[in-house]
């Protein structure tokens, strides 16, 4: 299934449905997926490069392949990570939420949540340095019958929606529940809710 999303469009969307917002992971996460291709293709080529400096006639075989193996890891697996953060990516619109997530190398899952199937929005850090530089992860909860007799403990369930390593995440958490109100108290008004801006309060219009 071939799937082109953009900024301005996206694979099934709806006539007249309109994108409030485009949730992309923070560009760190990527860099740090490279980091750790990076490190671990040094680590393979250094092995082989200082097995190839203590062996006899074949030493050489070793360096040449070391030197390979680690250019072959950096090419291959830069090509994997970028490819792979640029099919993550999810919509929030005046209808519902969407998400496309990378499974494999050639197969990316579709899931959408209505903003009639929402119960809640919940969001966190996965970490500390993250909660400083304002990253975390926003949980949408779909209405499922499994939470309804849990009495709602707040774990992830199969048919909830995760958005993780988002830039502002608290606040798009609010924004997220500024339209579940409007959507289901006042439906009438949705078409005046501001598409988010990721910035700080009193930069964002």
């Amino acid at each position: 299934m071939a799937m082109h999303n953009t900024e301005r469009d996206f694979y099934g969307r709806q006539e007249g449905e309109k994108i409030l917002y485009v949730v992309r992971p923070h560009p760190l996460t990527t860099i740090f997926g490279l980091l750790r291709v990076y490190v671990a293709a040094l680590i393979v080529g250094l092995i082989l490069v200082i097995l190839g400096t203590q062996i006899g006639i074949l030493g050489n075989v070793f360096v040449m392949s070391g030197v390979g193996l680690f250019l072959l890891i950096v090419v291959v697996g830069t090509k994997i990570i970028l490819d792979w953060e640029s099919r993550e990516i999810a919509y929030i619109t005046d209808r519902r939420v969407v998400r496309f997530e990378p499974t494999t190398l050639f197969a990316t899952n579709f899931r959408t949540l209505s903003w009639d199937e929402v119960v809640k929005v919940k969001t966190y850090p996965p970490n500390m340095i993250w909660k400083q530089m304002a990253i975390g992860n926003v949980v949408v909860h779909a209405r499922t019958p499994a939470r309804l007799e849990e009495s709602g403990s707040g774990d992830i369930m199969a048919d909830d929606i995760e958005l993780k390593d988002v830039y502002f995440y608290r606040d798009l958490g609010n924004y997220i529940d500024k339209i579940l109100f409007t959507y289901k108290q006042r439906p009438a008004d949705i078409d005046l809710i501001r598409p988010f801006v990721p910035k700080p309060r009193g930069q964002r219009y």
